[in-house]
């Protein structure tokens, strides 16, 4: 009963899934960003061999952002799982800080962002394969390079890279990478094609499922191809469905198919 009362409870007050984009939204206008995922994956990578484990797994993440100025934006982050090897429980907390050093949307030829993410993920999540997280307390620093393309205050196209290296309280580097092309087709409709990539610098190559304990010290490898699409409405926030496909893994879980829905909610307390 405790564990019940604890997640509801809590998703209101911590309100996954960062933005990292170098595009901030509007000045003193707060984001709720509600999302819930099922994805599923048959084997799981492990070097040469490889080991059949079936996962069929939701998640729920939630943040809430604020841009405080300009070139100043926040982000408070938790996500729950749902796993073959985990009942609902959390999975992740974090917070995020960006900062915007070039606007392309005002004067500068590109846009360019740093972020520093801190985020703690509880050690019963560590024993499950399917949470990709190294270890407890976690670091990242990243950095955003794009560019718009507008007509008529209106943007047409977005093109953004990411580049991000975290270190945890155990075991090795890592990095994040992200391309992103998003398309504005008649102002409500975005539609987004990206490709993402995860390494670890660990130097074990193998991996225990039984016995598993986070990917701190393991050489692991993902690449993810996905599509997106969001209708705008008119007041009430953008409403996205999301598909994402493993094309590559390497101590890590192979083939995983996610699909994702997410709602944003922009208000204001002003």
């Amino acid at each position: 009963m405790l564990r019940y009362f604890f997640f509801f409870f809590f998703i209101p007050l911590v309100l996954f899934g960062f933005e990292v984009s170098p595009w901030f939204g509007t000045i003193a206008q707060l984001e709720m960003r509600p999302s819930y995922s099922y994805s599923f994956y048959s084997q799981v990578n492990s070097g040469g061999k490889k080991l059949s484990y079936s996962s069929h797994d939701q998640w729920l993440d939630l943040n809430l952002g604020v841009s405080f100025l300009p070139t100043l934006d926040i982000q408070t982050e938790a996500n729950f799982s749902n796993t073959r090897r985990l009942s609902w429980g959390t999975n992740r907390v974090g917070l995020q800080l960006r900062y915007l050093f070039l606007n392309d949307i005002s004067k500068d030829p590109i846009s360019l962002a740093s972020n520093i993410q801190i985020f703690y993920v509880p050690t019963r999540s560590l024993r499950d394969v399917s949470s990709p997280y190294h270890a407890q307390g976690n670091l990242e620093w990243g950095w955003a390079l794009g560019k718009e393309i507008a007509k008529d205050y209106h943007w047409n196209y977005r093109l953004y890279s990411y580049l991000g290296v975290g270190s945890a309280n155990r075991g090795s580097l890592w990095s994040k990478q992200k391309l992103s092309f998003k398309f504005n087709y008649r102002f409500r409709h975005h539609l987004e094609a990206f490709v993402k990539g995860y390494f670890g610098f660990g130097n074990r190559k193998k991996i225990f499922i039984d016995h598993f304990n986070g990917f701190a010290k393991i050489a692991h490898r993902s690449v993810d191809l996905g599509a997106s699409y969001h209708f705008l409405f008119e007041v009430w926030g953008t409403l996205s469905l999301r598909y994402t496909y493993r094309i590559y893994a390497r101590f890590f879980p192979e083939y995983e198919n996610r699909f994702t829905f997410e709602y944003r909610f922009p208000f204001s307390l002003l």
